[in-house]
């Protein structure tokens, strides 16, 4: 990638798009390039990671005594060649991390719709070059509203290349920069790659766990979908009791506690308890309850929000912009949000929250491209976190509209989706999985238990888990425990659901695996992530440490029509490795792979999952 252009910015300074001499300095392993125009210095640093990956961080500072104000401000990468195809996603509420290819004619342009960072796509582009079939991985995290674009560019005469462009989104920018301010744009995580299956997601797992370690990765109970907003307090003590037999560890009651008689969402925003409707005044006795079981107890909450009918929109509309947004750059708004929240904190001993925000404009109206707006947030987690740092703080905007980079620097864990269907939510971890590490991504068990399905081998009716399919319970279906259990597999777990109904023998079933996974999850804490295997039958996912001492495979079925498939892991070739009591070496898997199904194992099953670890012996 060329030096030369390598930003692009555009002020009161003057513009930043020349061939002049940077300067440049070699500090260790990082290398850092600066340049000067007009009372700014911008500066470029690039960190090198040991598996291939570069961090790149960009920022300009104001030198002068008086504000400048920037209009344009992006990082550059210059591409060699002129065939590409191009790899983004769209994210929206029930279709997040959809992902595709298109070939790259002009330009392609990936660009979040507003204030929430994940909202209309995903900060991240794929480039696969035809003509060498290496594929180079672009993921940022976003402190602003960000754009990613990648445009083919004549040079000279037939000669093209391809430049991409990353950082604040142009429309309407006037940021001004105070006197000695730094001005940050999103942080850069690139790498070069040959798989186009899952962009080598692996490298960006090992640098953010690095960077970013989890601390906790929690079994949760959560009440939003057992009966969305129609809280039956009595219903919820039941689930309590359950999901402490069962070995959950914290408990949340979602949206719909607050508020007066039926209306909680006229009242987002006045975090006062329901007393007329909703849990009736009786929070305290489900918080009691919850931690006199050993339970964590957690509440849902939305702080970047108020309904415009809300108490605090009419007595403080000074902290408020753009209509319902607490504006979160304005630090009076931020304490007083802040002390609602300290003093709910503590008079209900909360140890979880819940943070959703469910509503989104396009257009910082402040001309700061949210920039302000996100680093007034960051100061409010900031400061939740310095008062109790034993919070665990999940992140939720209408299900994954926040699900990013950015944002997993500040929360411990995401709601990736409201779509908790084991078909669709297996795709969207999937994809999810080549842009975030899998200790991030929160998955739920959605189901009920029916009676009455009859069986072909049978005149006795049976009895089906069913799994919702969808947000809304619309949509249901079935699959085996087998694929339950492998889909709860590989980060935070949780339950959101009526347990209490649930079959005595399936209880035994779910409590002696939560058991098994809490002894499993410190390796899925630091475990990487590969897909090996997306087709619209079998999806194969492979977790691993970074010395490949244990792989965890996952052969996910729909409906196949075949009796077999063979999975090719990736491994230590130098290595050995013990797979159901047979010896392998490495070399031999990572070859010949692993023949799963079959006559002898009764073939592959419909709608199923077969797990097989790796343990490596020598």
């Amino acid at each position: 990638m060329g030096v030369s252009g390598w930003l692009f910015a555009r002020g009161s300074f003057g513009v930043v798009d020349s061939e002049a001499d940077y300067v440049y300095q070699n500090e260790g392993e990082k290398l850092r390039y600066a340049y000067t125009q007009g009372g700014v210095r911008f500066v470029t640093e690039f960190e090198p990671h040991p598996n291939g990956a570069v961090i790149r961080r960009d920022y300009c500072e104001n030198l002068t005594d008086v504000p400048v104000e920037i209009n344009a401000f992006c990082s550059r990468f210059f591409m060699e060649g002129n065939r590409y195809e191009a790899y983004t996603q769209y994210n929206g509420w029930q279709h997040e991390s959809s992902g595709g290819w298109q070939p790259l004619v002009t330009q392609v342009v990936a660009a979040d719709c507003g204030i929430r960072t994940c909202d209309g796509a995903t900060p991240m582009l794929a480039l696969s070059n035809a003509h060498s079939g290496k594929t180079t991985v672009f993921h940022i995290l976003p402190n602003c509203q960000w754009k990613i674009a990648a445009k083919k560019r004549p040079l000279w005469g037939r000669q093209e290349a391809i430049v991409v462009e990353i950082g604040m989104e142009e429309s309407g920018l006037s940021l001004t920069a105070a006197p000695h301010e730094k001005i940050y744009l999103p942080t850069v995580i690139f790498y070069e790659t040959e798989s186009k299956t899952d962009l080598g997601a692996y490298k960006l797992h090992e640098v953010f766990n690095g960077l970013y370690p989890r601390k906790q990765m929690p079994i949760m109970y959560n009440t939003w979908l057992l009966n969305f907003d129609h809280i039956d307090v009595d219903n919820i003590l039941r689930q309590v009791d359950c999901a402490a037999e069962l070995g959950v560890e914290m408990f949340m009651v979602d949206a719909g506690w607050f508020g007066e008689g039926e209306n909680w969402f006229g009242c987002v925003g006045d975090w006062t308890e329901n007393l007329t409707g909703g849990t009736a005044g009786r929070l305290l006795e489900i918080s009691k309850k919850v931690r006199e079981k050993g339970m964590i107890f957690g509440l849902w909450f939305e702080p970047e929000r108020a309904a415009s009918a809300s108490k605090i929109q009419k007595n403080h509309p000074e902290y408020f912009t753009q209509g319902v947004f607490l504006n979160f750059a304005d630090e009076k708004a931020r304490t007083h949000i802040y002390e609602q929240l300290c003093s709910a904190i503590e008079k209900y001993q909360i140890g979880f929250l819940k943070f959703d925000f469910n509503q989104s404009v396009a257009y910082d109206e402040s001309g700061n491209a949210f920039y302000r707006y996100l680093q007034g947030q960051r100061a409010f987690v900031e400061a939740l976190r310095a008062r109790y740092p034993y919070l665990y703080i999940t992140n939720c905007a209408s299900g994954g509209a926040r699900t990013e980079l950015g944002q997993a620097t500040l929360f411990d864990s995401f709601w990736f989706t409201d779509n908790q269907g084991p078909y669709e939510g297996l795709t969207i971890v999937k994809n999810t999985l080549k842009r975030m590490p899998t200790a991030l991504i929160e998955r739920w068990n959605v189901q009920t238990f029916c009676d009455g399905f009859p069986q072909e081998t049978s005149a006795e009716p049976r009895r089906l888990p069913i799994s919702c399919n969808n947000a809304t319970w619309d949509y249901v279906m079935n699959v085996s425990p087998q694929y339950t259990y492998a889909f709860l597999t590989g980060g935070p777990m949780g339950f959101s659901c009526d347990v209490a109904s649930f079959p005595d023998d399936y209880k035994a079933e779910l409590k002696e695996f939560i058991a098994k996974y809490k002894q499993e999850r410190e390796f899925y804490k630091k475990a990487t992530a590969r897909i090996l295997v997306d087709e619209k039958d079998i999806t194969v996912l492979e977790y691993a440490d970074a010395a490949f001492n244990k792989c965890q495979l996952q052969i996910f079925t729909k409906l196949v029509y075949t009796e077999a498939i063979r999975v090719y892991p990736t491994v230590d070739k130098s290595a050995v490795y013990v797979c159901n009591g047979t010896r392998l070496t490495g070399a031999e898997l990572a070859d010949d792979g692993l023949y799963v199904g079959g006559v002898a194992e009764e073939g592959l099953k419909d709608n199923s999952c077969i797990c097989i670890t790796l343990d490596k012996v020598l």
